[in-house]
């Protein structure tokens, strides 16, 4: 019987915190799932075979030579109806599954749903509620602010029909991804907390700080291009890394 959500856990190298990350989807009220571990190198796939071989819930997707290669092969490969990502580093609630399958279910004109998350240290301990994930969603408001991460739960026609994951913006692939879904279906904000996103030095989001910055900002200017609003605004980036869409000076 295939699973309703396939759950995709890219592997890196250095992967300190998997065990309390599988845990948490082991522990999921939702049942329905199966975890796709995408190693990200050939050396992370001799651990997705000990994961793959310790719980059947679990496949091994195929080696990409970066994350987002990983992800997009193991996505082409999957047959769910939703599908979505769960960063070893990090960790569900145990109802987090359950709440934005509900929500998909009762909104099918929604390609994908997201909700509030918690930031948490090395040691698990909680720093407070994750950073504009209380700021209302909308398409144009997403330009400016990447309100709907880091989980999102997609149906899977959404995420194809959105281009799904590309090395366009390596280092912002989920905020590119978001703003593509964003431009071709509806978005639904769950408003609980269900995920734990745990910050450490070795977070990519902290090791690459300066570089998704950029990417972000490349991302933005691109989705802004494809709206066609460069006709219409100025694009830049404040030093705090705030994106800027301005009115152009009038001809």
């Amino acid at each position: 019987m295939t699973a309703s959500i396939s759950v995709l856990l890219p592997l890196r190298s250095a992967t300190p915190f998997l065990g309390p990350a599988l845990a948490s989807l082991q522990a999921q009220a939702f049942d329905g799932w199966r975890g796709v571990l995408c190693p990200v190198g050939e050396a992370a796939s001799a651990l997705a075979a000990r994961v793959a071989a310790a719980d059947p819930r679990f496949c091994v997707g195929p080696a990409g030579a970066s994350e987002v290669a990983a992800l997009a092969l193991a996505a082409d490969g999957i047959d769910s109806e939703y599908l979505c990502v769960l960063d070893p580093d990090d960790a569900l609630a145990p109802a987090a599954l359950a709440g934005l399958h509900a929500t998909l279910a009762w909104r099918p004109d929604a390609g994908m749903a997201y909700s509030r998350h918690v930031l948490m240290d090395a040691g698990g301990r909680v720093l407070g509620p994750g950073p504009l994930c209380e700021l209302p969603y909308s398409p144009e408001a997403l330009l400016l602010d990447w309100m709907t991460g880091p989980l999102r739960l997609l149906r899977t026609a959404a995420y194809r029909r959105a281009g799904g994951y590309t090395d366009a913006h390596p280092d912002a692939i989920d905020y590119d991804l978001c703003l593509r879904l964003s431009e071709i279906c509806a978005v639904v904000h769950v408003p609980q907390p269900l995920y734990l996103r745990r910050i450490h030095a070795a977070a990519p989001e902290v090791a690459r700080w300066a570089e998704g910055i950029e990417a972000r900002y490349a991302a933005f200017v691109a989705a802004v291009r494809r709206r066609g609003l460069d006709a219409h605004y100025d694009t830049a980036l404040q030093v705090d890394s705030w994106h800027i869409l301005q009115p152009l000076p009038a001809q």
